[in-house]
């Protein structure tokens, strides 16, 4: 199987955890501060740390997945350490063998009627120091809250509107780049119209005014017809259940999907009402990244992440002939069905890097990663009490020449239900 050659590079999304805000030590300057980098959640815990617990991966399981037929499902429940049926409800990975390329699933949100959720990719040099799924080895602090669930993602996860942990600080940094959405995706056109409005928006600070709460996104937005016309506001986005449904004509918000809406939060995720999202049409494309955010090799330049930079990308936002433009309808990016076992690939054609696994594209073969360079992720199960540690061990191939794997083996560390 192949992997489609792409013609662009992007960044991964980054992890998104939560820690108590006693262990936040700078604040971000006209941001304000905040501990809060999750889109799951408190702890719950009020800082303190909890007793240590008797949970442990205590049981290990082998998964080789040998059904890779083109367009088909492989599912696994690791209570049972077998296979299952996708069709039911008890599975808890999922192996997705599409046309061109492989995606894994926890049975959570978009992909499943469970209590699943994902904890991850993370290096596995660090993932193997986790004696379980449930508490930090460095803090023994509950991670519990800290699972993603599958969802829909599109332009704002594949350019994500933030960096994350910058100097090992726990909290997000906008970059404040500026993201078009068009009202109609299957037009080309790029130049707004009554019939026809296109937005323009940066997210610029995700911290409430105390500056030690995040889920508050302020929303910084114009018509691109008058780009004078700059409109800003802040959204209390905290709910770990509720959507917060916005219309960029009016300003006006709410919790209901069924509202007029084109971009929706909830904690530092976002959405657009389209594809998978929603019933309508939004598309999103990023028009512009601020000079001096990013390297030669997009690494973030962190000098620049810890100052308040609003007002000096104010230009990049009202500067609409500068913007990079979609130049067909199919380059607007609609909100696709994502999950965080799945992330965007890092490196430059033919050699990429796909989290799990990497493809070589002059021998078209996909190989697993050693040890030391591996990255892994703890899912919890579709029952909501059990959770795994999982790494791909091997893809393996009939021989050097070959191009379709003969199986996928998965190493699998289980912490069973109490």
């Amino acid at each position: 199987m192949t992997p489609i050659s792409p013609a662009i590079h992007t960044k991964p999304t980054k992890l998104t955890l939560l820690f108590s805000s006693s262990i936040l030590v700078l604040s971000m300057t006209g941001c304000g501060g905040g501990s809060d980098g999750s889109s799951s959640g408190n702890t719950g815990n009020g800082g303190t740390t909890p007793p240590v617990s008797s949970a442990s991966f205590s049981e290990t399981a082998t998964w080789q997945v040998t059904n890779l037929a083109p367009n088909t499902a492989t599912c696994y429940d690791f209570d049972a350490k077998a296979e299952s049926s996708c069709a039911e409800d008890k599975w808890d990975i999922k192996f997705d063998n599409q046309a061109r390329s492989v995606k894994l699933w926890s049975n959570s949100g978009d992909s499943g009627a469970g209590k699943g959720g994902v904890f991850g990719l993370i290096d596995w040099s660090d993932l193997s120091r986790y004696s379980n799924a449930t508490q930090d080895p460095d803090t023994s602090r509950d991670i519990t809250m800290h699972y993603n669930e599958d969802r829909s993602g599109g332009v704002f996860a594949a350019k994500p509107w933030f960096e994350y942990n910058l100097q090992g600080y726990h909290q997000l940094y906008p970059n404040n780049r500026v993201y078009m959405v068009t009202t109609d995706s299957s037009s080309a056109m790029t130049d707004s119209s009554v019939q026809q409005p296109i937005y323009a928006l940066q997210i610029t600070n995700y911290y409430n005014d105390t500056g030690d709460s995040g889920g508050y996104p302020t929303l910084r937005w114009i018509d691109t017809a008058l780009p004078n016309q700059v409109q800003t506001q802040t959204f209390n986005a905290t709910s770990n259940d509720d959507w917060v449904y916005v219309d960029l004509k009016t300003g006006q918000s709410s919790t209901d999907k069924d509202s007029t809406w084109q971009i929706g939060f909830k904690r530092n995720d976002v959405i657009l009402n389209g594809g998978d999202s929603g019933s309508g049409k939004i598309g999103g494309y990023l028009a512009a990244t601020p000079a001096g955010y990013y390297d030669a090799k997009d690494e973030p330049i962190v000098s620049q992440f810890i100052t308040d930079g609003s007002a000096a990308t104010l230009a990049d936002l009202t500067s609409t002939a500068d913007y990079d433009k979609p130049l067909s309808a199919r380059s607007w990016v609609i909100d696709s069905k994502g999950s965080d076992l799945n992330p965007a690939y890092t490196g430059n054609y033919p050699n990429l890097d796909f989290g799990w696994y990497t493809y070589n594209g002059m021998t078209h073969q996909l190989n697993a990663k050693p040890v030391d360079s591996a990255q892994g992720a703890l899912i919890r199960s579709a029952e909501g009490n059990s959770y795994a540690r999982v790494r791909l061990d091997k893809i393996n191939y009939p021989d050097s020449t070959a191009t379709t794997a003969t199986s996928w083996e998965f190493k699998i560390d289980i912490q069973p239900a109490p």
